[in-house]
């Protein structure tokens, strides 16, 4: 038998898609929406870490204004740097309240003397207040996580009083105070558990103090 050769489809060799063609493909970036841009027009992005740390000019100047161009630890040598009081490395910002006017010595001599640098810690806390290093943003989280800390204890104080009846019925039929975790039990209760509870020790505490009925001899009572 002769041999045969079966056709085949010829190949056909693709084009490569060349850089600049690809680049068009590329879809263009959709526009930014009105009400979008006046969201980031008023989005101003907070200081850096860094940046609060550093000491504005203005400051820098009436330091050394109000000592004169003199170093404040009393050696008499002239000022040339400005000193962070609670270090930037503790989260001391670049504000007035944590600054102090220094030379190279005394600079070089408080960063590596722990206790002169408490001293001098303890001496600015009296003086400005014992967060005398902290700037408008940390004032700024600081009262904020105060004013939430007096929210849950404002909670804590009106659960509490709600539930003090509850804990008066309790410590009479006890005969005792409370525990710390029975108090705890008595305040995870939510409003509908307590107000059924409540009823149910009532209820217990009347028909036990009620006196038991007394039948005499030969009387008949109605089960």
């Amino acid at each position: 038998m002769s041999h045969q050769t079966f056709w085949k489809p010829e190949k056909k060799v693709k084009e490569k898609k060349s850089f600049s063609s690809l680049r068009q493909r590329k879809k263009s970036k959709k526009p930014i929406p009105e009400w979008k841009k006046d969201i980031l027009a008023h989005h101003q992005s907070r200081p850096s870490r860094a940046d609060r740390a550093e000491f504005p000019a203005e400051v820098v100047t009436e330091l050394i204004e109000e000592t004169q161009g003199l170093c404040q630890c009393g050696c008499s040598r002239k000022s040339t740097q400005t000193h962070h009081v609670m270090p930037r490395g503790r989260s001391g910002r670049g504000v007035k309240t944590n600054a102090m006017r220094v030379c190279d010595a005394c600079h070089d001599r408080i960063q590596t003397n722990e206790e002169e640098l408490q001293g001098w810690i303890t001496t600015y806390s009296l003086t400005y207040g014992p967060r005398f290093w902290f700037d408008e943003q940390d004032w700024e989280e600081y009262n904020r996580k105060q004013a939430a800390q007096e929210r849950l204890e404002a909670q804590k104080q009106e659960r509490l009083e709600s539930i003090k009846p509850v804990m008066d019925l309790l410590t009479t039929a006890a005969g005792r105070s409370l525990k710390t975790k029975e108090i705890r039990l008595l305040e995870s209760m939510d409003t509908k558990q307590m107000s059924v509870f409540s009823v149910m020790i009532s209820d217990a505490l009347n028909n036990f103090s009620k006196p038991a009925p007394s039948y005499g001899y030969g009387e008949r009572f109605e089960d």
